[in-house]
């Protein structure tokens, strides 16, 4: 399959590369006969106009023939019917070049998500900042679509025109061509020049916006963590560090682009000077006539204009040609996956699952290795059970089996077949993982579960598709779940939707995998999320459904072990133990039992209470409490990735409230209320005006931007003055005129000046307007995300606030509202001046001339205004189907590892092409509008033209107007008409830049119910001994979140916690329990005089030092990408930090022998996607302890944690943090016990409080909730 980069760059990336002739064949004949007949119209006007003018020649004669008024006419009408023909040539014209960039964009847009699918889990893990890489090349593409359509069009048409001209104006004077065009070489030289050195800071521009994109992204993500370590001076700090580059590099480019239209602008109109002086000599000299100059002159002036409207297009294909490198580079960028043909077909449910001294290293940490000469043997049709600590390599071992990764060495068996022998589309037929991070997508609760079952939107029986559906939701204990949705079953989740706490979204997770009930199934721990009554009753339907099948378990949760299931016991890559669970817990020596005495997972009489718990050695490691838990001051930051493999990004946002979705999934309704308000408000564009007022007001440097105005208003002056003295040159060549050759030279240095000076104001309106738009968009993008750092966690929900859509907005859509200072400012004061400067000008010098030129303006105002608003409607409908599209294609990409491991490929490319269709339908109507709205203008002016002509000529025929009268007044006319009609071509730039500003003024100026409270403002002294009096009080507090306000979570809560305690908060998902942690962090209002800190109300504390002195460590742990140092210091005063606190810490939370496997020590990187969730976990723990708060809240920070490093965490609280009041919000009975007394919630309210032996007897609210076969 050919294209036309195969075709002219010789297999090199290019502009028109996703062009295919074999498709497009009709579409590009269209579009070469259109362009060429376009491009031809020039140089016929000017043949046409030579012809009118010869008339002249008839002025020699005292008397003027009738004959002579009719071929006017003729000659006249000729023109106008050349205008007529152009419109239907111009629309379809400008039409096709648009529908080719279009199709172009989809190719590529689609190339782009094959390539994103198709890439590695490898590749995801190398690329830290993917997400800020497809924000741009995003913009990439819409650049590329640009250039390659209305640029392409116009820059192609020239080139026609110009070879066009050139030929009419050899044919009628070689001599005078060759004097016009003898300074072509130096505009060639200048343009090659500035046009590398304009590339050259374009792309340095590209990969700064990449970096600003992906801290856009991070802190939208990251929300909750930035806001509990009081980081956002810090976030804000970076971000407008990395747009003060973006806006070096533009400036540069705007320099070298200002330079080059200014000086091709002086160069070609100098080429006017050199040809009339010469031609007005020959004329004299009897060596041409006046019909051959005019043609010449014609030809050339039209060649100059056309030359002029094609720099700027020139300089938007130089943008593209950057942008398509890019975007190649992007999709060249790929581990390639394996090659799956000619693979062998396995019974999956009768072959055991075989391990062989398997070792593996991730690519991103080669020298560290996960598996070491692991060895398992996975029994078909039984429940396999492989147990370790974090990090040990567990979850490595699904991935292998998945052909995720490759092995360094050793072999993979199904029986006898090898696993590099099996397709991998086989291997994801047949084997199914339920993760702890599964991810629901941005659809229906019904399709999120349906999605297990293979092409289930093809299948025609929709009642068994309903049986099995009932029968998924009862096995995951959905049920009572759903009646509280507003739409059941089809509600939407995710953006837009209902956001589920972590065990639903794991319940619907494995309710997805019953759907598909394959032959293997992989749960890891895919159900540690669940409160334990929840867990207990889910895993005995779990055995019951797997009966007979083949199921791995990895779980940290010894107690589901039955003591016939067999076991393997993994420790740092090996496999240490195996065995039945009977038998291995019998070996008092061995790693399982010890496994099960940290996790308290014996009978009764083998367990300890809190009266007597004893201490592992890890404690007995001095902290340096006296200096560790001292007052701390903000600390340093680095950028974030999320919590898990990059590749899998959950899509349900860390920022909001885990457990507590209550107030979502019982009234959406009324959230949708805030969500509507928020969307009414988008859709709503601002009036030019007004965005211009706000512009004026806000714009950095106001006399700059007036001075660049009067460099503008110069240089619209320029025009009508030029056109003024240049008449002067025309009126030469008029065979009656006496003036002679010192009258043109005269003349001829008189037009340079103007010439000189209008380069010059040129130059200056171009550069310093540009500079000053970027100023501004510097300043609108850094108040945009300073502005987002102060919104209540609750904005971040909402379904207009997604991470994607915001990055795109600051760094790709901000680019379009320059437009209206750089290029439309500039246009309507050039228009403003040259039509009341130009229009008087010409009234005085030809009233009745000036007049008929009048009368047309209505008829342009009114179909230019037409067309605006259309224009207007349809690219804001444009914008917002490409933003659809783009956070369809974000969701894909962060999601890839589930999408691949459930074999969902199709129906996501499905879901993008849907949203493809509906851009596509679209963009059919903005090409069509587009291309009528250029043709009708274009066809106006030149019938206003030939009226102009006929009328003036008319005038000095009949000796009404002296020749010099006719061309003075003309020209300036003419100039207006062109500087009018201009200003059309920019319509599409200002609505794209009206909706931009828009979409940022909305989010600059939402109401004060979006924003947190002033962070410095209230009390800021810190706590101090409190002693035996209440740290903090709960008094008769009731909340409703935001948008839910009649859903109340928490109802006449009434606690008192004291300080230096420990007390844990138990209770279902959606109790309110992690909704208590959030109120305690400040992240939502309540009502005054309900809850107190230290005896302040809430409301009165300095959110900034509250925050200081309060601590959440979230249950999906995010780690900043950075060294490990930058990750314990995050948030706290580095330089009081040493290494010998980072070390003691380390050994605390039990992470000090992972320092042994980590290249550099502490200044190893790492991040989410090169540690385990369980080292995450600790890890943030860590810097927890390291900030030294009053209040530590641990809101399930041990789930993800294995037996032993979930003992070390309970340690730190059954010993007590100095001069810490502990919160640990839990599901784990073990927790329980460690704390002094527990909180149990139930529908919002405490129904019970109290020790854990006087809570934990029959009968109770809090034995129900915790109760196991054991008990």
């Amino acid at each position: 399959m050919w294209n036309l980069n195969q075709l002219w760059s010789a297999g090199k990336s290019s502009i028109y590369s996703q062009v295919i002739l074999r498709k497009d064949k009709y579409l590009l004949i269209i579009v070469f006969v259109t362009t060429v007949a376009n491009g031809l119209t020039p140089a016929i006007t000017s043949v046409l106009t030579g012809r009118l003018f010869d008339l002249l020649a008839s002025l020699t004669t005292r008397e003027v023939p009738h004959r002579v008024f009719k071929e006017l006419v003729r000659r006249s009408m000729s023109i106008m019917a050349l205008g007529a023909a152009c419109l239907p040539i111009t629309w379809m014209s400008i039409s096709s070049w648009m529908w080719v960039g279009e199709t172009q964009g989809f190719r590529l847009r689609n190339n782009l998500l094959s390539s994103y699918m198709t890439k590695s889990i490898e590749w995801y893990d190398q690329n830290i900042n993917f997400l800020g890489d497809l924000v741009q090349i995003n913009r990439c593409i819409e650049e590329v679509r640009s250039s390659s359509a209305e640029a392409s069009a116009l820059v192609f048409q020239s080139m026609v025109a110009v070879a066009s001209l050139i030929g009419v104006s050899f044919y009628y004077s070689w001599s005078l061509t060759l004097i016009i065009l003898c300074s072509s070489p130096i505009i060639v030289i200048v343009a090659v020049v500035l046009s590398r050195l304009i590339n050259k800071y374009t792309e340095l521009e590209n990969t700064e916006s990449t970096k600003s994109a992906g801290m856009v992204t991070f802190s939208m993500k990251a929300a909750q963590l930035i806001k509990t370590y009081g980081k956002q001076h810090q976030e804000i700090y970076e971000f407008i560090n990395s747009t003060k580059l973006c806006n070096n590099h533009f400036l540069k480019a705007c320099l070298y682009v200002s330079l080059n239209a200014s000086i091709l602008r002086f160069l070609t109109l100098c080429m006017f000077i050199q040809g009339f002086w010469f031609g007005a000599s020959m004329v004299r000299k009897g060596k041409l006539d006046i019909a051959d100059v005019i043609t010449c002159f014609h030809s050339c002036l039209m060649l100059g204009s056309t030359l002029s409207n094609a720099l700027h297009q020139i300089v938007l294909l130089q943008k593209g040609d950057v942008a398509v490198t890019k975007i190649y580079g992007a999709l060249q960028d790929n581990i390639p996956e394996a090659d799956d043909r000619h693979c062998t077909k396995v019974d999956f449910r009768s072959l055991p699952i075989i391990f062989e001294n398997i070792c593996f290293s991730y690519p991103t940490r080669p020298t560290e290795m996960v598996l070491q000469n692991v060895s398992l043997f996975i029994k078909p049709g039984e429940t396999t059970f492989i147990v370790g600590k974090s990090g040990s390599g567990k979850s490595t071992l699904s991935n292998i089996l998945l052909k995720l990764y490759t092995t360094s060495s050793g072999n993979v068996r199904l029986g006898n077949f090898d696993l590099s022998s099996i397709n991998q589309s086989d291997l994801l037929d047949h084997i199914t993982i339920v993760e702890q991070r599964c991810t629901l997508f941005n659809d229906t609760l019904r399709n999120n579960i349906l999605m297990g079952i293979a092409n289930y939107s093809e299948i025609n029986d929709i009642s068994e598709l309903d049986i099995r559906l009932r029968e998924a939701l009862k096995f995951a204990n959905l049920e009572d779940l759903i009646s509280t949705l507003p739409d059941g079953v089809d509600t939407l989740l995710g953006s837009g939707g209902v956001s589920l706490s972590g065990g639903q979204q794991q319940r619907v997770a494995l309710a997805r995998a019953y759907m598909r009930n394959t032959d293997i199934l992989i749960l890891d721990e895919a159900i540690s999320a669940l409160d334990i009554s929840q867990r207990i009753e889910l895993l005995k339907g779990i055995k019951s459904w797997r009966n007979g099948k083949t199921t791995i378990i990895l779980t940290h949760q010894i107690s589901d072990i039955e003591p016939n299931n067999f076991v393997y016991v993994m420790k740092d890559g090996s496999v240490v133990q195996s065995g039945l669970q009977h038998d291995l817990v019998s070996h008092k020596d061995g790693l399982f039992y010890k496994l099960s005495l940290f996790q308290e997972a014996l009978p009764d009489d083998d367990k300890g209470r809190r009266n007597n718990y004893k201490v592992g050695e890890t404690n007995t490691i001095s902290l340096r409490s006296d200096e560790l838990y001292k007052d701390n001051l903000k600390g340093d930051h680095g950028e974030a990735s999320s919590k898990n493999d990059k590749s899998n990004r959950t899509l349900v946002s860390s920022n909001s409230v885990e457990e507590d979705d209550f107030y979502q999934t019982r009234n959406v309704v009324i959230d949708e209320k805030h969500k509507s308000q928020q969307n009414s408000e988008q859709s709503e564009l601002l009036p030019l005006k007004r965005i211009l007022i706000i512009m004026f007001r806000t714009i950095r440097n106001k006399k700059l931007l007036l001075t660049g105005i009067l460099a503008s208003i110069m240089a619209g002056a320029a025009n009508p003055i030029f056109s003024y003295t240049f008449s002067y040159l025309l009126n030469g060549i008029v065979p009656h005129s006496k003036n002679d050759s010192r009258y043109l030279l005269q003349w001829s240095f008189t037009v340079f000046g103007v010439a000189v000076a209008d380069g010059i104001f040129n130059f200056l309106k171009s550069y310093i307007l540009g500079y000053c738009s970027e100023y501004w968009i510097m300043d609108l993008r850094n108040e945009a995300i300073t502005s987002i750092a102060q919104k209540n966690m609750y904005w971040y929900t909402l379904s207009s606030n997604q991470p994607a859509e915001i990055s795109a907005l600051l760094m790709n859509d901000l680019r379009d509202l320059r437009s209206l200072v750089s290029e439309f400012l500039s246009a309507m004061t050039t228009f403003i001046i040259v039509s009341l400067f130009g229009l008087i000008w010409a009234l005085v010098s030809g009233w009745k001339l000036s007049l008929v030129c009048l009368s047309m303006f209505p008829l342009i105002i009114i179909i230019s205004g037409m067309y605006g608003s259309l224009l207007q409607k349809l690219e804001t409908d444009y914008k917002s189907s490409v933003a659809k599209l783009e956070n369809c294609q974000s969701e894909i990409v962060t999601c890839i590892k589930t999408i691949r491991s459930l074999k969902l490929e199709a129906h996501f490319a499905a879901s993008f092409a849907k949203y493809q269709s509906k851009m596509n339908a679209i963009a059919k109507r903005r090409a069509i509008v587009t291309g009528m709205g250029i043709a009708i203008m274009n066809t106006l002016t030149m019938c206003i033209q030939a009226i102009l002509y006929y009328y003036g000529l008319k005038l000095v025929l009949t000796e009404e107007y002296t020749s010099k009268q006719m061309f003075e007044t003309f020209t300036l006319l003419l100039f207006t008409i062109m500087t009018c009609t201009s200003l059309v071509s920019q319509i599409p730039d200002i609505a794209r830049g009206q909706r931009a500003a828009s979409w940022i003024q909305r989010i600059l100026n939402e109401g004060s119910e979006w924003s947190e409270p002033d962070l410095q403002k209230g009390r800021r002294a810190k706590i101090g001994n409190v002693g035996s009096h209440e740290l903090i009080i709960f008094d008769n507090l009731s909340f409703a979140y935001p948008g839910a306000l009649d859903v109340p979570i928490l109802k006449n809560l009434n606690l008192r916690l004291y300080d230096k305690t420990s007390v844990a908060v138990v209770g279902q998902s959606g109790s309110g329990k992690s909704t208590l942690g959030a109120l305690l962090m400040k992240f939502y209002e309540v009502a005054g005089n309900t809850l107190f800190i230290d005896g302040t109300d809430i409301n009165d504390w300095s959110t900034e030092v509250l925050r200081a002195h309060v601590t959440i460590v979230e249950q999906k742990p995010v780690l900043i990408d950075g060294s490990l140092r930058d990750n314990l210091v995050y948030g706290c005063d580095a330089a009081s930090i040493t290494d010998l606190d980072l070390f003691n810490v380390l050994k605390y939370v039990g992470l000090f022998d992972m320092l042994d496997t980590l290249a550099d020590g502490l200044e190893t990187r790492v991040s989410s996607d090169l540690v385990s969730g369980g080292q995450a976990q600790r890890i943030c723990v860590a810097r927890a302890l390291l900030r030294r708060s009053r209040i530590l809240i641990l809101d399930e920070s041990t789930s993800a944690l294995d037996a032993d490093s979930a003992k070390r965490i309970r340690d730190i609280v059954a010993n007590g943090i100095p001069d810490t009041l502990v919160i640990a919000i839990t599901h784990s009975k073990p927790m329980m016990r460690c704390c002094e007394s527990i909180v149990v919630l139930k529908d919002g309210q405490i129904v019970e409080e109290g020790s854990y032996d006087e809570l934990n007897t029959d009968g109770t609210a809090f034995f129900s909730l915790t109760a196991t076969d054991d008990d």
